[in-house]
């Protein structure tokens, strides 16, 4: 597994090479297997991103979009991980509505969990791809967290299932039921890129402390960090 830690002094330079690693993992991508994987993350770092890429000359038919996480609430929800999305450029995109991999909060947690398993299962075969996922992005919380993998939580001794349903986190907002993605859902992927904003969290990523983010395994894991 690569590591590749890079620091920007700004965080418009951070998004600006994050949009360039994309594109390439897109291009990268087609000529492997003729499809590109994408694993959105919730919260506010990459909602700037994800306004940017309506501006690129990604292929938008030829792509997937997954979630790393869900929160338990309705898709129209402000704190919904999907609206957000969709707010910030899906709507604006020539996407095919099949290729739009949400995670079904109507059901329970733990029906949505299962549901979802076997949608990335069956995606997985149907397209004969070696990885489930091309690129994953995610972010980290002051507490180490990352997709609603919580220090602490059951989620994180899971070896075996893709998806999971995570009960209310006591520590972070929303207190709110969750589906995640796992440790084996995320590794089964060619790249994960961390893009990390604020002095708290950049001291834990320097400190020898173990928490969740840092236990997150790829074919390569690339921290962006401002």
């Amino acid at each position: 597994m690569g590591k590749q830690v890079k620091y920007f002094p700004a965080a418009e330079e951070m998004y600006d090479e994050a949009a360039k690693l994309i594109c390439k993992a897109a291009s990268e991508a087609l000529v492997c297997s003729g499809g590109f994987s994408l694993v959105l993350s919730g919260g506010e770092t990459p909602l700037p991103l994800y306004r940017r890429l309506p501006e690129l000359a990604l292929p938008w038919e030829r792509t997937d979009f997954f979630w790393a996480d869900e929160r338990c609430v309705d898709r129209a929800d402000e704190r919904s991980n999907y609206a957000n999305a969709a707010g910030a450029f899906l709507n604006r995109v020539p996407l095919l509505a099949e290729n739009i991999h949400g995670i079904k909060t109507e059901l329970s947690p733990e029906a949505a969990a299962v549901n979802y398993a076997e949608e990335l299962t069956g995606f997985k075969k149907r397209t004969r791809r070696e990885k489930l996922f091309d690129l994953v992005l995610l972010g980290m919380g002051g507490d180490g967290h990352t997709a609603s993998l919580f220090p602490g939580s059951e989620a994180l001794n899971e070896h075996d299932k893709l998806v999971v349903a995570v009960p209310p986190p006591e520590t972070v907002k929303p207190a709110v039921a969750r589906v995640t993605l796992t440790f084996p859902a995320l590794a089964d992927s060619k790249m994960v890129l961390f893009m990390i904003k604020g002095e708290k969290k950049k001291a834990l990523l320097e400190s020898k402390n173990d928490f969740p983010a840092k236990m997150v395994k790829s074919g390569k894991v690339i921290w962006f960090i401002t």
